[in-house]
Formats: C-alpha cells, sequence, structure tokens
C-alpha cells in the first residue's frame, strides 16, 4: 500500500471497468465508491455489497479495519501471500552462477 497515491479499480455493476488513481486518504476512497456505487443507481444496477481487497503490510492493516466499521468488506493480502509469476524473474549476475 503506497503512502502517496491509490490506484483504485471497480469491476461488477459496470458497463466499463473504471480506473482512478487517488491520493492515499481513507476519506477519498469512500467517497469515490459511493461515487461509483450512485453512477451504478443511475444506470440501472444495485449495489448490494462492496468488497475491498488489497496488498498490506506493516501499518496497512488499519484500512480494512476502518473499511468493515463502515460495513464494507475488506481484505487485507499479505504480500508474502501473492502469487506472481516466475517466469520473468530476473537473471542472476554474480559469478557463482556463471560456468565457463
Amino acid at each position: 500500500m503506497s503512502k502517496a497515491k491509490w490506484l483504485i479499480a471497480a469491476l461488477p455493476g459496470f458497463k466499463r471497468q473504471p480506473l482512478k488513481k487517488i491520493d492515499a486518504d481513507a476519506p477519498s476512497l469512500l467517497k469515490l465508491m459511493q461515487r461509483w456505487r450512485d453512477e451504478a443507481g443511475q444506470a440501472g444496477r444495485t449495489i448490494k455489497r462492496i468488497a475491498v481487497a488489497y496488498e498490506a503490510a506493516g501499518d496497512g492493516f488499519w484500512l480494512a479495519r476502518w473499511l468493515r466499521a463502515g460495513d464494507i468488506e475488506a481484505y487485507a493480502i499479505h504480500p508474502a501471500s501473492v502469487a506472481v509469476s516466475r517466469e520473468h524473474r530476473r537473471v542472476k549476475t554474480d559469478s557463482s552462477t556463471r560456468s565457463f
């Protein structure tokens, strides 16, 4: 979780897939989610549930508690548990891996 900017995406309930970068501020996040909920309502879609998932380490778990207090499902995922493709790993360049 960045301390400067957060990248927010909304998935179900929209014809488009909104993507927005906001300042790292919980009230701004709540305001954006409410705006998207209102847009979906105007389009004839009812949003019954909002779930948030994000990668958080260190002090990032406060946001999950804050969102849950506002009746929003929140899942803070530890970075070590996020699956990453090993296909594009960087090649080791130290001399111990060289064979002559």
